[in-house]
């Protein structure tokens, strides 16, 4: 399939089963930025591979020695980076892709759920300086080819937080009937497209997110980065938790909203486990609710779900949250 954005970036979607099946893909010479952690199951020629070890080197540092190591390979606009590996690694590599010689050739195989429907679709490239994602760009991958092989080795943890992540795009785009049906396969490939066709849907005529369609893709984040900068908890679960306690929050100051019980079922059936009622008792990570990047001064906007299909926004003073989410406890 093909996505096309309002900024004349196309990006071809295409699904294969086997890892092996990268060569049938990527027949013309290319330069590879791998995730460490894939080596294991496929290694591009060494030379002519950057190796990224992860979000701990997100940082403007790595992005200089990927960028000599590009000119040392003579690299050119038409020459093709495909980059390998979970979201920080897209991150990583899209954002060196797009500020060298004002823009290579990107394309991106992801191997986690969260990175198939999230980072890898929508152009955000970033890396970390002072804040998480400080610097970046909006660089979509010419190509992104989603290899369900790289699945079937994923953690607990990642399989939920790429399911959550699925959930949350459909819920958003759409009444999303078929999700709660009983036998519904939530990992299978037409999912997978209709979630990645979903997140499509909602950013397609505003890529670089200056017209506030794309904003409601921040349900849950306020609390939920909250809860993954105090918890350390992994980002598809940190904003999993954060997605029910907003619906929580909207339901205690009285307006209409999607079930938080409805999105808790939702979640069990697909084994994604969120603990939202010890995160209400506990005031650590509450603090963190300030570095939200929706703050303006004192009010922060938060995204909610009305229903399906509906997500609404609300601004609220921060010592307003604050003094809400005690008396909720």
């Amino acid at each position: 399939m093909e996505l096309n954005f309002n900024l004349g970036y196309r990006t071809e979607v295409i699904f294969k089963e086997r890892i092996i099946q990268l060569d049938d893909v990527f027949k013309e010479e290319a330069l590879w930025v791998v995730d460490k952690k894939v080596l294991s199951q496929f290694s591009p020629p060494e030379k002519q591979t950057f190796v990224f070890e992860g979000e701990k080197n997100k940082d403007l540092e790595t992005v200089e020695d990927c960028i000599e190591w590009l000119i040392e390979r003579n690299a050119t606009r038409n020459t093709l980076l495909v980059v390998i590996g979970g979201g920080a690694t897209t991150d990583f590599g899209a954002f060196v892709g797009s500020i060298y010689n004002r823009g290579l050739r990107v394309a991106f195989v992801p191997t986690t759920i969260l990175g198939t429907v999230d980072s890898s679709i929508g152009g955000k490239t970033a890396v970390n300086f002072v804040a998480k994602n400080s610097i970046g760009t909006f660089y979509p991958a010419e190509k992104v080819v989603v290899v369900t092989e790289f699945f079937k080795t994923l953690s607990r943890d990642a399989l939920s937080s790429g399911k959550a992540e699925m959930i949350k795009v459909m819920l958003l785009a759409g009444k999303a009937e078929h999700v709660f049906k009983e036998k519904f396969d939530l990992l299978s490939e037409k999912s997978l497209e209709k979630a990645i066709n979903d997140k499509y849907s909602i950013i397609a005529d505003d890529l670089d997110d200056t017209l506030g369609k794309r904003i409601c893709l921040n349900w849950g984040h306020t609390f939920g980065h909250a809860i993954e900068r105090y918890y350390g908890l992994s980002h598809g679960l940190a904003v999993a938790n954060g997605m029910v306690l907003i619906q929580m929050y909207v339901d205690y100051l009285g307006m209409k909203c999607f079930s938080h019980k409805k999105l808790m079922q939702l979640f069990k059936k697909f084994d994604i486990n969120v603990k939202v009622e010890g995160y209400l008792k506990e005031n650590g990570w509450k603090s963190f609710i300030r570095f939200d990047k929706k703050r303006d001064l004192e009010e922060i906007s938060l995204v909610y779900l009305e229903e399906r299909g509906c997500p609404r926004i609300i601004n609220r003073n921060l010592n307003d949250i604050m003094k809400d989410l005690e008396v909720m406890k």
